[in-house]
C-alpha cells in the first residue's frame, strides 16, 4: 500500500525519468507518492523535449491532468486544466506532448506499463475501470476552466462554502460499502476555516494549484501535496485571505466525514536516556514530510 505523506513540496523531490513507455522524446518525473506492491503512483511529470506515442492502452487506470501547456490526443487538444481518464485495457489515441508541458498523471491498479495496438485489450478492459461500478470503463475528457464551480456535495454545513468541479465520478455502486473513484477539484474561498478534527472511510490526496492554506501540519502552497490513507485523522485549516485556495483531490470512494470534536492527543510513557522537554514530544506513526512544509506543530495537532 502507499506510504502516508504530509505534507511533501513537489520543488523538495529528485526528478527520475519518467515511466512513459512507448512514447518518443524526453520527459522527468518527481514521484509524490507510489505503491510498490501494485505500482500504483502519483507524479508529475514535465516533458523536456517534444514528446510522441502511438495509440494503446495502459496496464493500469491511468489519469492525466494538465498543468501547463499543451497535450494532443487524436483530434482532442488538451491546455491547462483539462483533464482524461481510461480506464486499464481500454485503447486510447496517438498523443503528441509540447516541449515543456507539465502534467499531473495517476495510476491505479497497476504500474506504468503500455501497449502499443491498433485495438482493446478486451481481457483488461475491467467494469468500471477496476472499481464497483457495473458499467463499462470508457475514455473521460473534460476541460476544468469551462466548467462551473457547484456547491460542496459531500461535506455538511460547517463547510457549505467550500466549491467544486467533479472531473470523474465512477458510476455509484449498488451496495454502500462498495467503491467508486472520484477525481474533483476543490476550492477553498478567502478566510475559510474548519477546526475540526476529521477522518474518512476512504483515501483522499491532494495535490495544490493554486493560494495558500495554514495547516497544523504545515502550509498548502502551489505545488504541496498530500495522501492519506483511510481513516487518518487531520484538520484544522484556514485558508489565505486574498484568493483562497485550489486543488486537485483524488479519492477512492465518497467522501464521508467523521468528525471528532473535543479531540486530545495523549501520549504517556518514561523517558529513558534523553530528556523530552529539549528532545521532543514523544510521538509516534509521523508521515513522509519534505523540508519545505517546516517543522512539526505538535502543539497543534
Amino acid at each position: 500500500m502507499r506510504p502516508h505523506v504530509e505534507l511533501i513540496q513537489q520543488s523538495d523531490l529528485c526528478w527520475h525519468p519518467a515511466e512513459l513507455h512507448g512514447g518518443t522524446g524526453r520527459a522527468m518525473q518527481r514521484h509524490l507518492s507510489y505503491d510498490e506492491e501494485d505500482g500504483s503512483a502519483s507524479t508529475k511529470i514535465i516533458f523536456e523535449t517534444v514528446w510522441d506515442r502511438p495509440g494503446g492502452y495502459h496496464e493500469a487506470d491511468t489519469e492525466w491532468f494538465v498543468l501547463e501547456g499543451r497535450v494532443k490526443m487524436g483530434n482532442e487538444i488538451f491546455g491547462p486544466g483539462m483533464y482524461w481518464r481510461a480506464p486499464a485495457g481500454l485503447r486510447i489515441p496517438e498523443m503528441s506532448v509540447d516541449k515543456g508541458t507539465e502534467v499531473l498523471i495517476f495510476r491505479e491498479y497497476g504500474d506504468w506499463g503500455f501497449s502499443v495496438s491498433e485495438a482493446d485489450k478486451s481481457e483488461f478492459i475491467p467494469e468500471g475501470g477496476n472499481t464497483a461500478s457495473e458499467e463499462p470503463g470508457k475514455l473521460t475528457i473534460c476541460d476544468s476552466s469551462k466548467m462551473d464551480w457547484m456547491d460542496n456535495i459531500y461535506e455538511g454545513d460547517s463547510q457549505r462554502f467550500l466549491q467544486l468541479k467533479i472531473l470523474y465520478h465512477d458510476p455509484s455502486p449498488e451496495e454502500e460499502n462498495e467503491k467508486g473513484f472520484i477525481t474533483l477539484l476543490g476550492w477553498a474561498p478567502p478566510g475559510w476555516s474548519d477546526n475540526r478534527l476529521i477522518h474518512h472511510p476512504v483515501f483522499e490526496e491532494a495535490y495544490t494549484l493554486t493560494g495558500h492554506m495554514e495547516y497544523n501540519f504545515g502550509r498548502f502552497t502551489p505545488g504541496t501535496y498530500f495522501f492519506r490513507p483511510a481513516k487518518v485523522k487531520h484538520g484544522h485549516f484556514v485558508s489565505g485571505e486574498e484568493m483562497g485556495a485550489s486543488w486537485i483531490f483524488r479519492l477512492d470512494g465518497s467522501l464521508i466525514n467523521w468528525v471528532t470534536l473535543n479531540s486530545q492527543v495523549i501520549v504517556k510513557g518514561d523517558a529513558v536516556n534523553y530528556d523530552p522537554k529539549t528532545q521532543a514530544a514523544v510521538i509516534s506513526g509521523l508521515p513522509v514530510r519534505s523540508k519545505s512544509t517546516g517543522p512539526w506543530d505538535l502543539d497543534g495537532q
